[in-house]
Formats: structure tokens, sequence, C-alpha cells
């Protein structure tokens, strides 16, 4: 039973398109704690996590003959599906954020090394002021951030993970990614200043 599941993703899917369903239990059993992690980050109630992973588990299941190696490995593949569905089950369950557009241009001098700055002074509140300000996030954004820093992703996985783009062009996808980052870094800063304002 080991060597069963030694096999390569491509193994497994080949055999479950030929008709041995059950295989695919092998490689949910392979992904099913990383992608539990994963929605983790966007929907932090376990058991809707939970139910979101599921759901992807099924819908990966009926979309296998649509799966391309070539586009991208197996498991950034389930990433992507997961992260429409935990989106999708957000929409339907929450309201959207408030964009914090008028913030962001309050401060449009403040740079990445703010931040860092920022961090890198520490004290007692902080976790907890980052922790809130990551809340404050649009689902998107903490994605984005867990897969950059987290994960380590390079743009190209990310940018498939999230839909942007067709993956023709690299290059612009490493550009508006780069400047997505920066933008939720420099929210990021003002948000934690914000609350640290708010509770002095």
């Amino acid at each position: 039973m080991q060597i069963e599941r030694n096999n390569s993703d491509e193994v497994f899917i080949q055999r479950i398109l030929e008709g041995r369903q059950k295989d695919f239990a092998l490689l949910v059993e392979r992904y099913a704690s990383q992608l539990l992690h994963f929605v983790g980050r966007i929907i932090p109630v376990r058991e809707e996590a939970e139910e979101v992973v599921q759901d992807a588990l099924l819908a990966a299941y009926q979309r296998l003959a649509d799966y391309d190696a070539r586009r991208a490995t197996f498991a950034v593949w389930l990433r992507r599906i997961a992260f429409n569905t935990a989106t999708h089950h957000l929409r339907r369950q929450r309201p959207i954020l408030i964009s914090m557009d008028e913030y962001l241009d309050k401060v449009s001098d403040t740079n990445d090394a703010d931040l860092d700055r920022l961090l890198s002074e520490g004290g007692p509140d902080l976790k907890e002021l980052l922790d809130r300000a990551l809340k404050e996030l649009r689902p998107e954004e903490r994605t984005l951030l867990h897969l950059f820093y987290t994960d380590g992703r390079s743009f190209c996985e990310i940018a498939f993970i999230l839909g942007l783009g067709d993956g023709n062009n690299p290059a612009r996808a490493v550009s508006a990614l780069t400047s997505r980052l920066h933008r939720i870094r420099k929210k990021l800063f003002v948000t934690i200043n914000r609350l640290r304002n708010e509770h002095q």
C-alpha cells in the first residue's frame, strides 16, 4: 500500500480517468491537510474551512479531465480551485469589506520599508495589531500574502491560483502582483498605525 501512496500525481490522475475512482482517495489523503491550511488563511472558522475544502475536492474530482500539467502542478491547480471555492463561499456568507482607498490616499508617500521598519520595532502589542490588520484585508489580499511569504510560491504560480491573466504573459503577471503586494503592505502599515492610534 505504501508503494501505491508513493505514486506521482499524474499516475493517480491517469488511473482515475481510466475508471479507478477509488484512487482519488489517495490524492485527497495527500493534499487535504495542505488545502485546509491554505483555506484556513481565507476562512478562519475551521468548520467553514473544512466544508470549503470538501467542496473544492469534489469540484477537483469533477474537473479532473481538465487538469493540464503543462500549466501548473496538481498542487497549484488544487489551490486555484480551493481559492475560487473559498471566495465564492465568502460572497454568499458575508458582506464585502469596506474599501480602504481613502486611507491609502492620505499616505501616498508610504513605501515598503515603512512596514518593515514598523514590524522590526516589535513591542508587546504588535502581533495582536498585525493579526487584526490582516483580518481587515480582503480574502484575496490575505491569500496573496500567504502564498508569497508563507508558501514561497512564485509570482507565476500565484497568478494561476488567483486567476490573474492567462499565463501567456508572465512578465505582466509579475508586474501586476508586485504592484498588488506593495499596495497590500501599504494597507497593513496604515491599518496597524490606525489601530494603534485608536487604542492610545
